[in-house]
């Protein structure tokens, strides 16, 4: 068995928590200031930036298949053999234009896509009609790796 894989592991761009808790922190202001409880405001913000620290999209590739887990949106992982892949493209993106923002989206042109941070995807056509793209953040390595175990792809 073939040893070269491929991993990574990418997360939401931290300045999303950060913008969620600098609305907490006004929003709770005002509420204060209009004599109300900032309670809804906090039980609403930490649960939304704990998803945002805690979210994680995790490749993992090897000869034989394509892995991918996007920790708390799919909690098994997802396997797709190599033979099941129709064609391969890597495609640069606007997640804000291109799919609507980051996380488990949908994209009649690139399918269901997890998207992260960056701008680079890895856009998958099965053989059974689906379409599948995730985030890339190390793309030269990740070719380096299709090149390394004969993959084809197109760019």
């Amino acid at each position: 068995m073939d040893d070269r894989t491929f991993q990574e592991k990418s997360g939401f761009p931290k300045a999303f928590a950060i913008l969620l808790i600098f609305q907490a922190i006004v929003g709770s202001f005002i509420l204060v200031k209009d004599n109300e409880s900032p309670l809804t405001v906090i039980v609403i913000t930490i649960p939304l930036t704990l998803l945002f620290l805690c979210s994680a999209l995790k490749l993992n590739l090897n000869s034989q298949y394509f892995e991918y887990h996007f920790f708390p949106f799919i909690l098994k992982r997802k396997k797709i053999s190599w033979d099941d892949i129709k064609e391969i493209q890597f495609i640069h993106t606007d997640p804000i234009s291109d799919f609507g923002g980051w996380g488990v989206r949908l994209s009649r042109k690139y399918g269901k896509a997890f998207i992260t941070g960056g701008r680079e995807i890895i856009f998958l056509k099965l053989k059974n009609g689906k379409k599948r793209s995730f985030s890339v953040k190390n793309k030269e390595k990740l070719l380096g790796f299709l090149n390394e175990n004969k993959i084809k792809y197109g760019i």
